[in-house]
């Protein structure tokens, strides 16, 4: 027996062991070991560098990306120990505890012990090692943004010469001299350099590049011509989506013919030898030719077609015909302006010129850009629009509520250069141009999309008659579902937009990118850590739960109950706790996935406790009521119900509340509370027989058994009175004006019993005439003066 136990307790200890080794793979020590100690040393170095004096913005922009690299892997790394961790951790519980001193413990027991608590060891001095990098490692990047920011206003506040100052102007003059003559030489000696080695003939590749290209882009423009034109109905008025779209056809246009332009020009010129490492200055110079000529063209097609001069029928802004022209000229111009002056200032920094023509560039740069603004502004003031009888749409009409705001940066940027800010006014001038572009292409975007959205679902639309066809939706659903869509363009909208605009005007001093990788490495709060990834599971769970509830309902109802004879109420009871169940599961495997611990229940009934002590009596009371409806079958979907707040057929039986819809089809919302504790009518609980009742009243002239033989006749005639239980006939009370009668039947359906009650007064009144019958009147009371 105890060599049994022994037996035993070595093959526990063997499996153990083996466990412990398949339950992941122990080459993730080693391997993250020495990727901690790489990690180290990347760290020290860039630590080092760092504390080195006089570093230039793009040493710390390296910098800074390398710290970024390192905090990263290292968050990385430390998450992916996290299941290793916990799978060791579980191991050593499963061995039980340890015995206290002096107690002996088998052997092949002891060993797994203690392998398993030196791997967990291992694991949890690892992963340690790794977070204190992560922690010095954003450190280190703070300190970088730190000296950035630092450097960025230590520029942008450095005061120099005022534009006022006529020496600026005159060292501008001399130095486009000295830059003019430093262009001409460096031409020279670079085609003294290639002319002997570079090979003429392959320029010919240009054109064979550009007639493949140019080809290949007008089967592709002819696709989505005819794709357009066969949206656009003929003699239809242009909708918002065929104008934007011709903003954007445009835009694409011009993009894909500079491409062709440009990118042959520069193929050929580098496999002939014309382009080498061996000139630099030479590839920036056609680098900033190339920026400036594409910025200029696209911009000034972008504002062309927006602004569309001459052809008011495309617009989609509302300016005058006057005001459209100026725009189109002032937008290229300023575009030329703010692309030259950038490519020129990289040019000139590659060719080493003094401070003083830097100043005079950059003043003379502001200025223009400024000057430039403030007259699109006054021209987009001074305009009338377009007739108020055109009822389109126009797009950017809010961009009149940011005019106070552009004046006023306008106005900062105009005194930074009188007072000697040259830098200050730079910066002001370029960011209003190129928020401008950015925010006028986001939006154009936007627009687009939502138009599109729009369009796809008007029925009038190919692909709004394709999703009725398919899918049966009503026009409520489909509706909903462009809504969802529109919703949907909204919120990209707003995800990818607010990046941009902090991306122009925060710079380097504001991390983006440590940002957005501290929020793709989770968010932590407390002992909770919120990944996207986790997330986007839980939701996608959950909306997959909810889906596949809801195709589990259809097929219920329509393969199974309509098939049954069970009762409209009780498949619709059956229906709403099947959706209960679905939801409940959704819920519970959604929360699983993102690592919700459904282990410890007394936490959950004690936040559920909580939660109803501080207000939620009502809510869990209406539940809990709902939930007794939907067993006990007090009341059901389709019952003639009768309240103290009204009566009605109940419609839905909803999770707090209850709808009831009237006879004058008004609909009551009541909690469910109150149909489990007041007392409430239900016609139809049993069944739907319902009986009515006719009161009739005629002369005492007129004989009793006569009139009970026609009031039968005529009810036992009606198609829809039961038989069984037979009609009655009853002699009431004999009253001031007459005979009172009183005429009961039943009906199979209660709601019926009002019309057949009709029917059966018509036709008594028809044979009372024909019969000689007078109904009795009241007789007019006469009182005495």
């Amino acid at each position: 027996m105890r060599a049994a136990r022994v037996l035993l307790t070595a093959l526990l200890a063997l499996l153990l062991a083996a466990s412990a080794g398949f339950a992941f793979d122990r080459a993730i020590i080693g391997e993250t070991d020495r990727g901690l100690q790489q990690l180290r040393i990347d760290l020290e170095m860039a630590t080092q560098t760092l504390s080195r004096p006089n570093l230039s913005d793009q040493n710390l922009a390296n910098l800074k990306v390398t710290l970024e690299k390192i905090r990263t892997t290292a968050a990385d790394r430390s998450l992916k120990l996290v299941a290793p961790l916990g799978e060791v951790t579980q191991q050593l519980n499963s061995l039980g505890t340890a015995p206290a001193a002096g107690q002996r413990e088998d052997e092949g027991v002891a060993q797994s012990r203690a392998d398993v608590t030196a791997t967990r060891d291992k694991l949890q001095s690892i992963k340690a090692q790794l977070d204190v990098v992560t922690v010095e490692a954003e450190q280190a990047s703070r300190s970088v943004s730190t000296l950035q920011r630092d450097q960025f206003f230590g520029r942008i506040f450095d005061r120099s010469r005022s534009i006022l100052n006529f020496d600026v102007w005159v060292d501008l003059v001399a130095g486009i001299g000295v830059l003019f003559a430093g262009l001409s030489l460096m031409l020279r000696n670079w085609w003294a350099d290639v002319s002997q080695t570079a090979q003429p003939l392959g320029l010919l590749t240009i054109p064979a590049i550009v007639f493949g290209a140019g080809l290949a882009f007008r089967l592709i423009n002819r696709f989505f011509s005819r794709w357009l034109t066969g949206y656009s109905n003929s003699g239809r008025p242009l909708d918002n989506m065929t104008r934007l779209w011709i903003v954007f056809r445009a835009l694409i246009v011009t993009f894909a013919a500079l491409a062709v332009v440009f990118f042959p020009i520069r193929f050929a010129l580098e496999t002939s030898g014309y382009f080498t490492d061996a000139n630099p200055r030479m590839v920036l110079l056609w680098d900033s030719l190339r920026d400036t000529v594409f910025t200029t063209i696209f911009y000034y097609v972008l504002a062309r077609r927006v602004t569309a001069p001459g052809k008011p029928e495309i617009r989609i802004v509302d300016l005058d015909e006057r005001a459209a022209s100026r725009v189109t000229l002032l937008v290229g111009l300023t575009a030329f302006v703010a692309s030259f002056n950038r490519q020129l200032g990289q040019v000139s920094g590659g060719m080493y010129l003094g401070l003083n023509y830097t100043q005079g560039q950059t003043a003379l740069g502001a200025l223009s850009l400024l000057v430039l603004s403030s007259i699109v502004l006054l021209v987009l003031h001074d305009q009338q629009g377009l007739p108020d009888d055109d009822k389109r749409r126009f797009y950017f009409s809010w961009a009149r509520k940011l005019v106070p705001l552009a004046w006023l940066l306008i106005i900062i940027g105009f005194t930074s250069l009188i007072f000697g800010y040259l830098a200050l006014g730079d910066y002001i001038a370029h960011q209003i141009v190129r928020t401008t572009m950015v925010v006028t292409l986001v939006f154009l975007v936007y627009h687009l999309f939502d138009a599109m959205v729009q369009a796809s679902f008007d029925p009038q639309s190919n692909f709004g008659v394709f999703l009725r066809r398919i899918s049966g939706l009503s026009e409520r659903a489909i509706e909903r579902l462009g809504l969802i869509f529109r919703t949907m363009v909204d919120l990209v909208l707003v995800i990818a937009g607010i990046p941009l605009l902090l991306l122009l005007w925060t710079l380097n001093w504001v991390d983006m990118r440590g940002l957005m990788n501290t929020l793709a490495l989770g968010i932590t709060i407390g002992d909770v850590t919120i990944l996207p990834g986790t997330l986007a599971i839980m939701l996608t769970i959950l909306v997959a739960g909810i889906l596949a509830t809801k195709v589990f309902n259809s097929w219920l109802d329509h393969r199974i109950l309509s098939d049954t004879r069970i009762k409209k109420g009780v498949q619709d009871s059956i229906l709403t706790g099947s959706s209960y169940i679905g939801y409940l599961l959704a819920g519970v495997f959604a929360l699983t996935a993102a690592g919700v611990d459904f282990s410890s229940l007394a936490i959950i009934a004690g936040a559920l406790g909580l939660g109803i002590g501080l207000g939620l009596q009502s809510i869990i009371n209406n539940f809990v009521s709902g939930v007794i409806l939907l067993a006990e079958r007090p009341i059901r979907v389709g019952d003639w119900v009768s309240l103290p707040e009204g009566e009605g057929i109940v419609r839905r039986i909803n999770v707090r509340s209850t709808e009831i819809e009237t006879f004058d089809s008004c609909s009551i919302i009541l909690p469910n509370s109150a149909l489990v504790t007041e007392a409430v009518k239900n016609w139809t609980h049993n069944d739907d027989m319902g009986r009515f009742s006719i009161d009739v009243v005629v002369d005492y002239d007129t004989d009793p058994d006569v009139m009970k033989k026609l009031l039968l006749e005529t009810t036992c005639g009606h198609p829809k009175v039961l038989t069984h239980p037979a009609p009655t006939v009853l002699l009431t009370s004999f009253g001031k004006n007459g005979l009172e009668f009183v005429v009961r039947a039943f009906v199979a359906d209660v709601l019926m019993g009002s019309q057949v009650a009709s029917d059966i007064r018509f036709s008594l009144l028809s044979r009372f005439r024909g019969e000689g019958i007078t109904i009795a009147q009241a007789v007019p009371v006469v009182q005495s003066a």
